[in-house]
């Protein structure tokens, strides 16, 4: 896995350059080598999902028949259609810990049984609030007040645990500034790397890609977007968005599960690493945490 220089100083900042508007839209976006088109199913898609989705499905289209899959968290079902059937990638189990629903087991990825196994996970949005405070709309989160920080990286461990030799995970989260925003952790590249060197992920199976908004049109709801490639030492200064609720870059994860042995090891205690903290977004989940232990 590459390092990247996280020590050098600079002012954090809430955006990237100042973006220039694109001459023309473009239908797809670019992502290693490949063409995506861009989600525009307007379900909850005023940032990530708009790249999210469509790579997402690519991973699940190109499973082999038959291959066993998981989905840790709901959300690939909002922006699945016919096209889905015929592609064959319905056929999954769906893990989440808080939202009820037809075909979803509500359990925590941490207490699946890591005895069964899988040759394909997919995980979008969902492990950097694992561990973590209510959201703001109060639909999931922890109810105790103490989070564990790395928690993501804990169910990042285990998702790799869950895998077959040779199964393969597509996992994505924010990144950017290392965030503590109550409800999430936004990633940075110093966070990833303690999944090599404190949890024990072979650095071989690792591969990480990175994108980054670089463009957002007029509206609340499915906007048109703009992403870009990006590497992690552009997104260092990178912050949340807290205005829609979403990324402006994201990182996308991608294991392959090596023949050598893995252990599993969570009872470890948390590196001494400097998050950013928003008052607003952390007010905001405990306000959330509070009113859901009312009701």
């Amino acid at each position: 896995m590459e390092i990247h220089n996280v020590n050098a100083q600079r002012p954090v900042t809430d955006s990237l350059a100042v973006p220039q508007r694109p001459a023309s839209w473009k239908a797809k976006f670019a992502f290693r080598g490949k063409q995506y088109f861009y989600n525009r199913i307007p379900y909850n898609n005023r940032a990530e999902r708009a790249v999210e989705i469509p790579l997402a499905f690519a991973f699940l289209a190109r499973q082999p028949e038959s291959t066993s899959i998981l989905e840790v968290g709901n959300v690939l079902r909002y922006y699945e259609n016919a096209l889905s059937d015929t592609l064959g990638i319905r056929s999954r189990r769906i893990v989440d810990k808080f939202e009820v629903g037809d075909g979803i087991e509500n359990v925590d990825i941490m207490d699946l049984d890591s005895a069964q196994k899988y040759q394909a996970i997919a995980c979008i949005s969902t492990v950097e609030h694992v561990g973590q405070s209510f959201a703001p709309t109060g639909r999931f989160g922890e109810r105790q007040n103490t989070t564990d920080l790395e928690a993501p990286l804990k169910a990042i461990a285990k998702i790799y645990d869950l895998l077959e030799i040779g199964g393969e995970a597509l996992i994505t989260v924010p990144f950017g500034v290392l965030s503590d925003g109550g409800w999430y952790v936004q990633f940075s590249a110093e966070y990833l790397e303690l999944l090599v060197s404190k949890y024990g992920i072979p650095a071989q199976v690792l591969s990480v890609g990175y994108l980054k908004r670089a463009f957002v049109g007029p509206g609340w709801i499915n906007p048109l977007q703009w992403w870009e490639e990006a590497t992690a030492e552009e997104l260092r200064y990178v912050r949340y968005d807290l205005l829609r609720g979403g990324a402006r870059a994201i990182a996308v994860i991608e294991l392959k599960k090596a023949k050598q042995p893995f252990t599993l090891n969570l009872a470890i205690d948390p590196s001494p690493l400097t998050y950013l903290r928003s008052h607003i977004s952390r007010s905001a989940s405990l306000a959330a945490g509070l009113l859901c232990s009312w009701f």
